[in-house]
Protein backbone atom coordinates (compact mmCIF):
# COMPACT_ATOMS: atom_id res chain seq x y z
CA UNK A 1 0.00 0.00 0.00
CA UNK A 2 1.43 3.69 -0.93
CA UNK A 3 0.68 7.13 0.61
CA UNK A 4 -0.28 8.90 -2.36
CA UNK A 5 -3.25 10.72 -1.09
CA UNK A 6 -2.49 13.89 0.79
CA UNK A 7 -4.92 15.66 3.09
CA UNK A 8 -4.86 19.21 4.21
CA UNK A 9 -6.46 19.25 7.14
CA UNK A 10 -7.20 21.52 10.36
CA UNK A 11 -10.24 20.51 12.26
CA UNK A 12 -12.20 22.81 9.97
CA UNK A 13 -15.96 21.02 8.34
CA UNK A 14 -14.36 22.37 4.88
CA UNK A 15 -11.31 20.11 5.85
CA UNK A 16 -13.57 17.08 7.49
CA UNK A 17 -15.77 17.15 4.25
CA UNK A 18 -12.34 16.91 1.98
CA UNK A 19 -10.69 14.42 4.19
CA UNK A 20 -14.00 12.07 4.06
CA UNK A 21 -14.08 12.62 0.34
CA UNK A 22 -10.39 11.46 0.39
CA UNK A 23 -10.94 8.42 2.34
CA UNK A 24 -13.89 7.13 -0.02
CA UNK A 25 -11.01 7.50 -3.07
CA UNK A 26 -7.78 6.19 -1.06
CA UNK A 27 -10.60 2.83 -0.08
CA UNK A 28 -11.47 1.99 -3.60
CA UNK A 29 -7.40 2.85 -4.82
CA UNK A 30 -6.42 0.18 -1.67
CA UNK A 31 -4.06 3.60 -1.03
CA UNK A 32 -3.14 5.05 2.69
CA UNK A 33 -3.84 8.48 3.46
CA UNK A 34 -1.28 11.41 4.67
CA UNK A 35 -3.50 13.88 7.24
CA UNK A 36 -1.24 17.32 7.04
CA UNK A 37 -2.01 19.91 9.69
CA UNK A 38 -0.19 23.13 9.46
CA UNK A 39 -0.31 25.73 12.52
CA UNK A 40 -0.11 28.57 9.65
CA UNK A 41 2.71 31.51 10.87
CA UNK A 42 1.56 33.29 7.90
CA UNK A 43 -1.51 34.88 9.14
CA UNK A 44 -1.21 34.93 12.89
CA UNK A 45 -3.43 36.45 15.46
CA UNK A 46 -2.27 39.96 16.48
CA UNK A 47 0.01 39.33 19.28
CA UNK A 48 -0.39 36.14 19.09
CA UNK A 49 3.14 33.67 19.50
CA UNK A 50 3.18 29.89 17.91
CA UNK A 51 4.21 27.80 20.91
CA UNK A 52 5.61 24.86 21.29
CA UNK A 53 1.81 23.70 23.30
CA UNK A 54 0.15 24.84 20.37
CA UNK A 55 1.64 22.69 17.82
CA UNK A 56 1.48 19.72 20.51
CA UNK A 57 -2.13 20.52 20.51
CA UNK A 58 -2.45 19.77 16.83
CA UNK A 59 -0.90 16.58 16.86
CA UNK A 60 -3.31 15.45 19.62
CA UNK A 61 -6.12 16.59 17.67
CA UNK A 62 -4.87 15.17 14.17
CA UNK A 63 -3.74 11.73 15.96
CA UNK A 64 -7.19 11.50 17.60
CA UNK A 65 -8.84 11.80 13.76
CA UNK A 66 -6.20 9.56 11.97
CA UNK A 67 -7.48 6.75 14.79
CA UNK A 68 -11.24 7.88 14.47
CA UNK A 69 -10.93 7.25 10.68
CA UNK A 70 -8.48 3.91 11.11
CA UNK A 71 -11.01 2.26 13.55
CA UNK A 72 -13.81 3.10 10.91
CA UNK A 73 -12.02 1.98 7.91
CA UNK A 74 -10.56 -1.63 8.94
CA UNK A 75 -7.26 -1.32 6.09
CA UNK A 76 -6.91 2.26 6.35
CA UNK A 77 -4.16 3.43 6.87
CA UNK A 78 -3.71 6.87 8.35
CA UNK A 79 -0.31 8.70 8.64
CA UNK A 80 -0.09 12.43 10.17
CA UNK A 81 2.57 15.11 9.90
CA UNK A 82 2.14 18.64 11.61
CA UNK A 83 3.78 21.22 10.96
CA UNK A 84 4.39 24.95 12.02
CA UNK A 85 4.70 27.60 9.00
CA UNK A 86 3.45 28.99 5.83
CA UNK A 87 0.20 26.98 5.32
CA UNK A 88 0.62 27.18 1.37
CA UNK A 89 4.00 26.42 1.35
CA UNK A 90 3.97 23.54 3.76
CA UNK A 91 1.40 22.03 1.93
CA UNK A 92 3.16 22.81 -1.45
CA UNK A 93 5.72 20.51 -0.09
CA UNK A 94 3.90 17.30 -0.38
CA UNK A 95 2.73 17.42 -3.93
CA UNK A 96 4.49 15.14 -6.72
CA UNK A 97 3.80 13.95 -9.88
CA UNK A 98 2.52 10.46 -8.35
CA UNK A 99 -0.22 12.00 -5.59
CA UNK A 100 -2.71 13.41 -5.22
CA UNK A 101 -3.08 16.86 -2.75
CA UNK A 102 -6.67 17.01 -1.59
CA UNK A 103 -8.32 20.27 0.27
CA UNK A 104 -11.50 21.27 1.34
CA UNK A 105 -13.23 24.89 0.35
CA UNK A 106 -16.21 26.70 1.57
CA UNK A 107 -19.44 27.18 -0.11
CA UNK A 108 -18.92 30.35 -2.30
CA UNK A 109 -21.39 33.33 -1.16
CA UNK A 110 -21.17 36.85 -1.57
CA UNK A 111 -18.67 38.32 -3.80
CA UNK A 112 -16.37 35.98 -5.81
CA UNK A 113 -13.29 38.42 -5.54
CA UNK A 114 -12.77 36.91 -2.14
CA UNK A 115 -11.75 33.78 -3.37
CA UNK A 116 -9.44 34.70 -6.23
CA UNK A 117 -6.59 33.71 -4.17
CA UNK A 118 -8.06 30.46 -2.28
CA UNK A 119 -5.56 27.70 -1.02
CA UNK A 120 -6.89 25.22 -3.84
CA UNK A 121 -6.49 27.89 -6.14
CA UNK A 122 -2.96 28.85 -5.36
CA UNK A 123 -2.42 25.10 -4.64
CA UNK A 124 -2.89 24.42 -7.85
CA UNK A 125 -0.91 27.08 -9.74
CA UNK A 126 2.13 25.62 -8.68
CA UNK A 127 1.67 22.14 -7.47
CA UNK A 128 4.05 19.05 -9.24
CA UNK A 129 0.79 16.42 -9.27
CA UNK A 130 -2.78 16.74 -8.83
CA UNK A 131 -4.85 18.70 -6.23
CA UNK A 132 -8.05 18.14 -5.50
CA UNK A 133 -10.54 20.73 -4.57
CA UNK A 134 -13.56 20.20 -2.15
CA UNK A 135 -16.39 22.34 -1.60
CA UNK A 136 -19.03 19.46 -0.44
CA UNK A 137 -19.43 15.24 -1.04
CA UNK A 138 -21.65 14.77 -4.34
CA UNK A 139 -24.67 12.82 -3.75
CA UNK A 140 -25.21 9.43 -5.19
CA UNK A 141 -28.13 10.49 -8.04
CA UNK A 142 -24.71 12.27 -9.83
CA UNK A 143 -23.59 9.68 -11.84
CA UNK A 144 -20.50 11.22 -14.68
CA UNK A 145 -17.39 12.59 -14.38
CA UNK A 146 -16.49 15.99 -16.96
CA UNK A 147 -13.64 16.69 -18.24
CA UNK A 148 -12.35 19.62 -20.48
CA UNK A 149 -10.00 19.29 -22.93
CA UNK A 150 -8.29 21.63 -25.50
CA UNK A 151 -5.88 20.03 -27.61
CA UNK A 152 -3.02 20.58 -25.70
CA UNK A 153 -0.48 17.99 -23.64
CA UNK A 154 -1.70 18.77 -19.93
CA UNK A 155 -5.76 18.55 -21.46
CA UNK A 156 -4.95 14.90 -22.88
CA UNK A 157 -3.51 14.09 -19.56
CA UNK A 158 -6.43 15.25 -17.71
CA UNK A 159 -8.48 12.98 -19.41
CA UNK A 160 -6.84 9.98 -18.99
CA UNK A 161 -6.92 11.29 -15.37
CA UNK A 162 -10.88 11.56 -15.72
CA UNK A 163 -11.22 7.96 -17.45
CA UNK A 164 -9.27 6.61 -14.49
CA UNK A 165 -11.85 8.53 -11.55
CA UNK A 166 -14.68 7.58 -13.99
CA UNK A 167 -13.39 3.66 -13.71
CA UNK A 168 -13.17 3.79 -10.21
CA UNK A 169 -16.71 5.66 -9.60
CA UNK A 170 -18.07 3.71 -12.15
CA UNK A 171 -19.37 6.70 -13.82
CA UNK A 172 -20.16 7.64 -17.50
CA UNK A 173 -16.86 10.04 -18.70
CA UNK A 174 -18.39 13.18 -20.59
CA UNK A 175 -15.00 14.58 -22.27
CA UNK A 176 -16.44 18.70 -23.01
CA UNK A 177 -14.93 20.89 -25.98
CA UNK A 178 -15.50 24.69 -26.22
CA UNK A 179 -14.75 26.60 -29.00
CA UNK A 180 -15.49 30.09 -30.47
CA UNK A 181 -15.00 31.42 -33.73
CA UNK A 182 -12.12 34.11 -34.32
CA UNK A 183 -14.42 37.22 -34.34
CA UNK A 184 -15.90 36.72 -31.20
CA UNK A 185 -12.84 37.84 -29.89
CA UNK A 186 -12.73 41.37 -31.43
CA UNK A 187 -16.30 41.78 -32.00
CA UNK A 188 -20.04 41.01 -31.29
CA UNK A 189 -19.99 39.14 -34.97
CA UNK A 190 -20.09 35.68 -35.38
CA UNK A 191 -19.10 34.01 -38.10
CA UNK A 192 -21.84 31.84 -40.37
CA UNK A 193 -22.11 29.82 -43.48
CA UNK A 194 -18.99 27.05 -44.92
CA UNK A 195 -16.22 28.95 -43.03
CA UNK A 196 -17.63 28.55 -39.92
CA UNK A 197 -18.66 24.71 -40.74
CA UNK A 198 -14.71 23.99 -41.80
CA UNK A 199 -14.16 25.60 -38.17
CA UNK A 200 -16.73 23.61 -36.08
CA UNK A 201 -15.02 20.90 -38.11
CA UNK A 202 -11.33 20.96 -37.16
CA UNK A 203 -12.48 21.81 -33.66
CA UNK A 204 -14.84 18.22 -33.49
CA UNK A 205 -11.58 16.51 -35.20
CA UNK A 206 -9.78 17.52 -31.79
CA UNK A 207 -12.88 16.35 -29.78
CA UNK A 208 -13.15 12.95 -31.55
CA UNK A 209 -9.41 12.80 -31.80
CA UNK A 210 -9.12 12.32 -27.77
CA UNK A 211 -12.60 10.70 -27.35
CA UNK A 212 -10.98 7.76 -29.44
CA UNK A 213 -7.66 7.39 -27.48
CA UNK A 214 -9.30 7.09 -24.20
CA UNK A 215 -12.15 4.41 -25.65
CA UNK A 216 -9.07 2.58 -27.20
CA UNK A 217 -7.57 2.37 -23.49
CA UNK A 218 -10.89 2.31 -21.86
CA UNK A 219 -13.33 -0.24 -24.17
CA UNK A 220 -15.54 -1.28 -21.33
CA UNK A 221 -16.16 2.65 -20.17
CA UNK A 222 -19.24 4.56 -21.32
CA UNK A 223 -17.55 7.79 -22.67
CA UNK A 224 -19.67 10.42 -24.50
CA UNK A 225 -18.63 14.03 -25.89
CA UNK A 226 -19.95 18.01 -26.30
CA UNK A 227 -19.07 19.85 -28.38
CA UNK A 228 -19.86 23.47 -27.69
CA UNK A 229 -19.35 26.74 -29.47
CA UNK A 230 -18.82 29.04 -26.82
CA UNK A 231 -16.51 29.90 -23.85
CA UNK A 232 -14.90 26.60 -21.98
CA UNK A 233 -16.32 28.01 -19.02
CA UNK A 234 -19.74 28.03 -20.43
CA UNK A 235 -18.98 24.81 -21.90
CA UNK A 236 -17.98 23.27 -18.78
CA UNK A 237 -20.19 24.60 -16.12
CA UNK A 238 -23.68 23.28 -17.10
CA UNK A 239 -22.32 19.33 -17.62
CA UNK A 240 -20.08 19.99 -14.11
CA UNK A 241 -22.73 21.14 -12.30
CA UNK A 242 -24.52 17.89 -11.90
CA UNK A 243 -21.57 15.28 -12.53
CA UNK A 244 -19.71 13.56 -9.41
CA UNK A 245 -16.48 15.18 -10.34
CA UNK A 246 -14.76 17.68 -12.71
CA UNK A 247 -11.17 17.44 -14.25
CA UNK A 248 -8.94 20.15 -15.75
CA UNK A 249 -5.69 20.24 -16.88
CA UNK A 250 -4.15 23.33 -15.99
CA UNK A 251 -0.35 24.99 -17.80
CA UNK A 252 1.70 26.27 -15.53
CA UNK A 253 3.85 29.86 -16.21
CA UNK A 254 7.48 30.80 -14.55
CA UNK A 255 8.02 33.91 -12.99
CA UNK A 256 5.66 35.74 -11.16
CA UNK A 257 2.28 34.55 -13.25
CA UNK A 258 3.45 30.70 -11.81
CA UNK A 259 1.24 31.62 -8.65
CA UNK A 260 -1.75 32.08 -11.14
CA UNK A 261 -4.04 29.58 -13.00
CA UNK A 262 -5.18 29.39 -16.25
CA UNK A 263 -8.10 30.91 -16.84
CA UNK A 264 -10.76 28.20 -17.53
CA UNK A 265 -9.05 26.42 -14.20
CA UNK A 266 -9.11 29.87 -12.21
CA UNK A 267 -12.96 30.33 -13.39
CA UNK A 268 -14.42 27.08 -12.56
CA UNK A 269 -13.09 26.99 -9.06
CA UNK A 270 -14.30 30.79 -8.03
CA UNK A 271 -17.71 29.02 -9.01
CA UNK A 272 -16.54 25.69 -7.62
CA UNK A 273 -19.78 23.65 -7.01
CA UNK A 274 -18.43 20.21 -7.78
CA UNK A 275 -15.59 18.04 -6.36
CA UNK A 276 -13.05 18.72 -9.07
CA UNK A 277 -9.08 17.59 -9.76
CA UNK A 278 -6.54 20.12 -11.19
CA UNK A 279 -3.95 17.87 -12.95
CA UNK A 280 -0.70 19.75 -13.48
CA UNK A 281 1.81 18.92 -16.29
CA UNK A 282 4.54 17.02 -14.38
CA UNK A 283 1.37 14.78 -13.18
CA UNK A 284 1.94 10.89 -13.66
CA UNK A 285 -1.23 9.08 -14.58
Amino acid sequence: MSNRTIVGWDGSLEADIALEWAVRRAEQEKDGIILVDVEDTSLPVPGQVITPQMVAARHESADEQAQRLSDQHSGLRVNTHILAGDRLEELRRFSRPDNLLVVGTGVRRGPRSRYHWSLGARLAATARGAVAIIPDLPDDARSTVVVGVDGSEVSLKAARYAAHEARRLGDELVVVHGWLDPLIAVSDMRMEGPLLGELEEEHRKVLDSVVDSLRRANPDLTISSSLVRDQAYYALAEPARSASLLVLGTQQARGIDRFLLGSVSHTMILHIETPTIVVAPECLI
